[in-house]
């Protein structure tokens, strides 16, 4: 008889395994924090509109390089992991055939939404090959999956570290934006080469991989509302962008991009810990139903509350904090901050959403969430952008992020449990006071 691991063993390699993916997305965030003050002081608002259209738009098409695959196979990693190899040859064939599908993407839109700037079209176009190398990364989730990423975050932030000295470097050489954009791709290119001298470090050698046709038939089922869903989600986040470079100009850009880089600092802890917690949620669901349905509340709950406290005090930090990191030049960011500092309490929430849905089962459910929120936010952008500039673009965000769940419930059952816990967690100042009442009543 096979012992199983005792509860104080499965929160360790939990806690550890979050810890290591928390203290990757910590270093990530402040280093794009850090080298996002120098490049935006250096390029100025409109070089800095620039770089961000070249990133937004790799953004954009990064769910179709994954397919919606990764939250896909570490349910899978959790639920077979003697499968591995089969799982990870029919994903890696998957996810290379979308990434030439984005690299398509990056061409056509390039091409007929561009921002002002000589050769962007290229210049995207060579971002966007570097893509082909970042398939080599889907064997990480194999060993998120068995809660034991350290290797790879090690091998990440040195090479995130690396390349933050090279920008640097060109900083101090006087380089011209295209320098920028261009070290990005090779940076997204080493990122991927190097999870496979992590995987052959830890295991080694290189990963056998078995594809699978009847696997990717069954993948491809599961996996379409999962990329629809990931696609919508970087719409909420990058479109606006796009939308900004080619409406109104890039200083705008550069401004707004300023405000959301500041706004998104925090989504590190809800990201890191929903992710690095869904393996043991899938166990737990099955396990104990109506104590994983009280976890997930809690939170919620918690989330919701902290992002509360962070968007209340913005309006005393966000002005005197963008003069201090990036001058006065980029003060009219105050504005952009203080509104999509919210969208994090519902961002926070939904992160939880999407995981307990996707243990349950439940593809399509995630993916309508997102696609209502996706074509919503598109459409908010077109109807307020000419009219209010930037600050549209942030109300776009924030109305189509918050609104989504609730307008799918009544036509959805499935949703109502989920979009009744946000709800409550949201409320979480109410729910409260409500308690105090009762408590000072007793």
């Amino acid at each position: 008889m096979i012992a199983l691991p005792k509860m104080s063993e499965v929160r360790a390699r939990l806690l550890k395994s979050a810890g290591w993916l928390l203290a990757r997305q910590i270093i990530t965030i402040f280093n794009s924090l850090v080298l996002g003050i120098v490049l935006a002081r250096y390029l100025g608002p409109a070089g800095f509109g620039v770089l961000n259209y070249a990133v937004s738009l790799i953004a954009m098409v990064m769910p179709l390089t994954t397919l919606g695959l990764r939250n896909l196979s570490l349910r899978e990693y959790a639920m077979r992991p003697e499968d591995g190899h089969r799982i990870l040859g029919t994903v890696t064939a998957m996810r290379l055939a979308g990434t030439l599908a984005a690299i398509g993407v990056i061409l056509f839109v390039a091409t007929r939404y561009p921002v002002e700037h000589d050769n962007i079209a290229l210049i995207c176009v060579l971002l966007g090959c570097a893509l082909l190398f970042q398939i080599a990364d889907t064997i990480k989730e194999q060993f998120i999956a068995a809660q034991n990423p350290r290797i790879f975050v090690m091998i990440e932030v040195f090479v995130l570290l690396s390349f933050t000295v090279t920008k640097l470097g060109l900083v101090l050489a006087g380089a011209s934006v295209n320098a920028f954009i261009l070290t990005v791709g090779a940076e997204i290119a080493t990122q991927g080469l190097a999870a496979s001298v992590a995987y052959l470090l830890s295991v080694g050698h290189l990963p056998r991989l078995r594809v699978d046709t009847a696997l990717m038939r069954s993948y491809a089922r599961s996996a379409l509302p999962l990329m629809l869903g990931a696609i919508s989600t970087v719409i909420y986040l990058k479109i606006d962008i796009l939308f900004l470079a080619n409406m109104v100009g890039k200083e705008a850009t550069g401004q707004y991009a300023i405000a959301t880089r500041l706004s998104e600092v925090w989504y590190i802890l809800p990201s890191a810990l929903a992710m690095a917690a869904f393996p043991r949620m899938v166990e737990l669901r099955s396990d104990a139903p109506d104590h994983y349905r009280r976890r997930m509340q809690e939170a919620m709950d918690l989330f919701a509350a902290f992002g509360t406290l962070v968007a209340v005090t913005s309006f005393f930090w966000a002005g005197p904090l963008i003069r201090i990191l990036f001058g006065a030049e980029y003060l009219p960011a105050t504005a952009l901050l203080q509104i999509q500092v919210w969208v994090g309490v519902v961002f926070a929430t939904r992160q939880l959403i999407h995981k307990s849905l996707l243990a349950e089962g439940l593809f399509w459910g995630s993916a309508l969430i997102n696609l209502v929120g996706a074509v919503s936010n598109v459409g908010l952008n077109l109807l307020l952008i000419p009219r209010f500039g930037a600050e549209g673009a942030a109300w776009a965000t924030l109305l189509s992020y918050t609104l989504a769940p609730f307008l799918l419930a009544p036509l959805v059952p499935s949703l109502r449990p989920v979009a009744a816990m946000q709800l409550r967690a949201i409320l979480w100042p109410r729910r409260l006071l409500k308690g105090l009442l009762r408590r000072r009543d007793r």
